[in-house]
């Protein structure tokens, strides 16, 4: 590759986006430090800077490779992801209740991680190598994605399992699958929340969704066919309930009251809303928040990092970090919109709802208004293999940019 081939290539570059990654790292590599620099030695703030080593090596490898190449890979790609995925299950390290990490020397690889950029990659081929028209097409892609969902769910590791289908909902979308068919795969789960949540409206939305289907669909099994599967979807409630863990089951219900075992199960949440709702507008300022220098939330340098933001940043502070994310999925469905080719543009859109479902939630949990799934903030959020998952794919993003058609402005 010669220099002016890379200076073509580079005024595709979009500086605004790595402008607010950038910022993010920062925040984070700020935020972490005041929640553990009280410690001696090797802390994590060091970790989290010395993996900015690996994670430029991998940003740069994406970025120069052109992204079309990874079509030749795809098998190979697959079968990485699916393997890694198994190694954890045969010979993974546990913690905290589950075995997710691969220990390599004195690190541990969370594969788990490295599963959704993989499976982008190879998904976005798959959509775009046969396009789903109807619902039968949507067998061979719930094939593809199911097999590592289930390991990942058998982990365990719930939050990643929900990212997984966001990821898919958004790449079937931007594979042009028809809306009501998308609105039809969304719909058991509609019916297992209503279930979950209020009986008897439960049993409306599946008198209103049968005289909808008798209205929309032409063939009669076919609405009988979508009718069965959200009665099935709600009355799995019971079973998907028992089969997760004691403290799944906890932090999916004590966000709706968590002084209910405010000593237990609900103490990371209201302490983190403490912290949160003591910062203010402006905040207590850097390393002097009560919450976070006393260390009232435990482990806070990783799913709770936003609360020690919210303390010691205040509302503004939450905001502008807010406002950098939301740069970066701007900036990303523009890339998207850009791309040269079908894949590209699919791959772009598998980051932007992996990005964005991730900050979603994540701050969602910290303020109280979403369940604790366990799902860390993008480039905030302590931890090796987040980092670098999220660099490859910041630099895949990045490659499909510089080889786009056209520029932006």
């Amino acid at each position: 590759m010669n220099w002016s081939h890379l200076l073509r290539l580079g005024r595709n570059f979009d500086w605004l986006l790595m402008a607010a990654v950038l910022a993010l790292y920062g925040a984070g590599v700020a935020a972490i430090y005041s929640v553990t620099h009280h410690r001696s030695g090797i802390t994590f703030w060091h970790q989290q800077l010395i993996w900015s080593g690996p994670m430029a090596v991998g940003f740069l490898v994406m970025l120069f490779m052109d992204y079309t190449w990874l079509k030749n890979l795809i098998k190979p790609l697959y079968a990485l992801n699916l393997g890694l995925l198994i190694a954890v299950m045969v010979g993974g390290h546990s913690a905290l209740g589950a075995q997710r990490w691969i220990r390599i020397g004195s690190f541990s690889l969370q594969p788990s991680e490295f599963a959704k950029v993989l499976l982008i990659i190879t998904l976005a081929y798959a959509l775009t190598a046969k396009p789903p028209q109807k619902l039968l097409d949507l067998i061979p892609v719930a094939i593809h994605v199911g097999i590592p969902w289930l390991l990942i769910f058998k982990q365990p590791d719930l939050g990643t399992s929900l990212v997984l289908l966001a990821i898919l909902l958004a790449m079937l979308w931007g594979a042009g699958l028809d809306g009501w068919i998308l609105a039809m795969l969304i719909s058991p789960l509609v019916s297992a929340i209503l279930h979950a949540l209020n009986f008897p409206l439960w049993i409306l939305y599946l008198l209103g969704l049968g005289g909808l289907l008798a209205w929309r669909l032409r063939h009669r099994g076919q609405a009988i066919g979508v009718w069965i599967v959200n009665l099935l979807g709600g009355l799995s409630i019971p079973l998907a309930w028992s089969l997760l863990k004691e403290y799944q089951r906890n932090r999916l219900t004590i966000f709706l009251d968590p002084e209910r075992d405010p000593l237990g199960a609900g103490y990371h949440l209201t302490q983190s809303k403490i912290a949160i709702g003591s910062g203010g507008l402006w905040g207590k300022g850097w390393l002097h928040g009560t919450q976070t220098q006393l260390h009232f939330i435990p482990e806070q340098q990783t799913d709770f990092i936003f609360s020690a933001i919210g303390e010691e940043w205040g509302f503004v502070g939450g905001c502008v970090l807010v406002v950098l994310f939301a740069i970066i999925f701007w900036r990303c469905l523009v890339i998207s919109s850009q791309a040269k080719d079908d894949f590209g543009s699919l791959l772009a859109i598998g980051v932007t709802a992996m990005f964005a479902f991730h900050v979603f939630v994540n701050i969602g949990m910290t303020t109280g208004i979403m369940p604790v799934t366990g799902i860390p903030l993008p480039l905030i959020s302590y931890g090796g293999s987040t980092l670098l998952a999220n660099a490859l794919a910041l630099g895949l993003i990045q490659g499909i940019a510089m080889r786009r058609q056209r520029l932006l402005f």
